[in-house]
């Protein structure tokens, strides 16, 4: 019976002995796995601060360089500054200089016709920028990219400049716009957000077809659009009857213009306008002699609108 009990004991012992072995062994397994995985967050995170250092590396870089830059345009406007101090002109004489600046913006609305060509080729002649408000016509595609690729200004006056169809209300409006608009992107690549409305901002003639709030209600449209629309404060008088006197376009002009810093000067080159491109070489003559200096519109440029 003894030597029976002893048998049984010494198979629990082993059976105990066999339990904690193979625990010990899975431990020791899920261990070594544990181990691993650790080992491979390691790694990954590793590779992830390399990276994060390889990205700051580049940024420094681009800041070394960029500070080189600056240092080098910083050295040049010493160097400006220096050759105005000893030409006599000081830097604050310089922005008093620049703040009196007299800019004339020749601006000519109807177009394109053959009097573009003619008006372009003055003006490339004498290296003068002006601004084109231009309507939506057939058969001049080549005046639109002229226009653009000689550094003028390309601007939306109307796609039908038919004030019946296009004032009797907003949507009638805006959809002209976009028509012109994409006729010009389509031929010239340009987005023009330049623009000036049919007979003025504060046209009334709007008011017969669209009724007395029209323009009021057509504006901010325009401007939410993303639009800066232009007026005038020199008037050339050239759409003041069918074709006008020469000397009555150049006196008109000159005459305004010595009131204006910034002078939005309002003339036409539709194909009936002839005496206004007769009265051009007048014109740019006399503004010069007024201490002008000439330039296109921009969406920046100085707002020259009706009250």
């Amino acid at each position: 019976m003894a030597r029976r009990n002893n048998g049984i004991g010494i198979v629990i012992l082993f059976v105990v002995l066999s339990i904690g072995l193979l625990g010990s062994t899975g431990w020791l397994m899920t261990k070594g796995k544990g181990q691993k995985e650790v080992l491979k967050d390691v790694q990954e995170e590793l590779q992830t601060a390399e990276a994060a250092k390889a990205n700051l590396e580049l940024q420094l870089q681009e800041l070394n360089t960029k500070n080189d830059q600056l240092a080098k345009q910083i050295e040049e406007l010493n160097l400006e500054i220096k050759d105005l101090e000893t030409s006599g002109m000081n830097l604050s004489d310089l922005l008093v200089e620049e703040e009196n600046k007299k800019i004339a913006y020749l601006t000519f609305d109807d177009g394109p016709s053959a009097n573009t060509i003619k008006i372009l080729d003055f003006l490339k002649a004498n290296n003068i920028k002006a601004t084109f408000f231009v309507l939506e016509k057939q058969g001049y595609d080549d005046l639109y990219k002229r226009i653009v690729d000689e550094g003028h200004a390309i601007a939306i006056h109307s796609s039908t400049h038919d004030y019946a169809e296009i004032y009797k209300n907003v949507d009638a409006f805006m959809a002209d716009v976009k028509s012109l608009s994409d006729h010009i992107k389509d031929l010239t690549g340009v987005e023009t957000k330049i623009l000036r409305f049919p007979g003025g901002s504060n046209n009334r003639v709007s008011h017969r077809y669209g009724g007395s709030d029209i323009m009021t209600k057509i504006i901010p449209t325009v401007e939410e659009a993303g639009y800066v629309y232009y007026d005038w404060n020199v008037d050339s008088q050239d759409a003041a009857k069918g074709l006008q006197d020469t000397k009555v376009i150049v006196d008109s002009v000159l005459s305004q213009a010595k009131h204006n810093n910034n002078a939005v000067i309002l003339m036409h080159d539709a194909a009936a306008k002839t005496t206004t491109v007769e009265a051009l070489p007048a014109i740019v003559e006399g503004l010069k002699e007024q201490g002008f200096v000439f330039d296109a519109l921009t969406t920046e440029s100085e707002p020259v609108k009706f009250k």
